[in-house]
Order: structure tokens, then sequence, then C-alpha cells
């Protein structure tokens, strides 16, 4: 399973994303309709991150069903500003599947700032062109020698 987060945008008559997520051994997806301007402020907040900001949170659907939900806290977790994101995705139900059925996960995956920068690009494409992927590969994860 590859390590990334990725979106997939199109503007039609309403636009809609869809997330897709691993950390190479959990996965999730979700989509829902989104406002094109919560993609806008993301890649703004996301352009020369993390020197601007200790952490960048981004949330869309609603957290409760049978609503679709994606949160995202990009993060600093060292103090030589390793970068990782905490992402948190559940798939919302339509009116013929039960509430037991509803799939949620929360994982953590580490990335570069290089596939940050490259992520951030791609959104902003994606947005002008009314349509696009972006995509933000994930590194193994540092393990820290403990004293």
């Amino acid at each position: 399973m590859t390590r990334q987060l990725e979106f997939e945008y199109i503007e039609n008559d309403a636009p809609k994303i869809w997330v897709k997520a691993s950390n190479g051994s959990f996965a999730g997806e979700m989509e829902e309709y989104i406002n094109p301007k919560k993609l806008v402020d993301l890649a703004a907040e996301l352009d020369g991150f993390p020197n601007g900001s200790e952490k960048i949170i981004f949330e869309i659907g609603k957290d409760e069903i049978p609503y679709a939900h994606c949160a995202l806290k990009f993060y600093c977790f060292d103090s030589i500003k390793h970068t990782a994101v905490i992402i948190s995705l559940s798939n919302g139900l339509d009116s013929n599947v039960k509430e037991d059925n509803r799939c949620q996960t929360t994982f953590k995956l580490q990335f570069e700032a290089t596939a940050l920068d490259s992520f951030r690009t791609q959104l902003a494409s994606a947005i002008k062109n009314g349509k696009g992927k972006a995509v933000l590969m994930g590194i193994n994860a540092y393990t820290q020698n403990i004293n």
C-alpha cells in the first residue's frame, strides 16, 4: 500500500472532492461536496509551511452519522521541523446503509517538505482548471532513539 494523501477535485454543477489516504497499514476514503474557497485557503496556508505556522487544520463534512468527514492536521513533530499530517476520514452513509456499516480511520502520515510543495502546486492547479488531483507522497516513519 502506498503512503499518500490524495485529493481529487472536480467542479461540475456542484464542486466535489474525493479524499483517499493510506499510511501503508491503514487506508480510508471519502467524498463530499465542497466550497472551492476552502481548497484555495488550504493551498495558501500550505505555502511555506512549516515556516509560517506550527499547525494547519483542514476540515470538511460533519463528524457525525450519516455524513462523510475529513479532518487533516498538518504539524511539526520535533524541533528540527520534521512534518506529518494526522488524517481522519469517515465515509458517508446513504439511506440503504445501516449505521453500523460506517467506516472511519485515523492515522499519521509523515512527509518531506518537497512533497508538500508539490501537493500544494497540484492542488492550486486543480482549483484553477476546475478538476485534477493533488497527491502528497508519504515516507517511512522516522524512529528516534530514546535514552
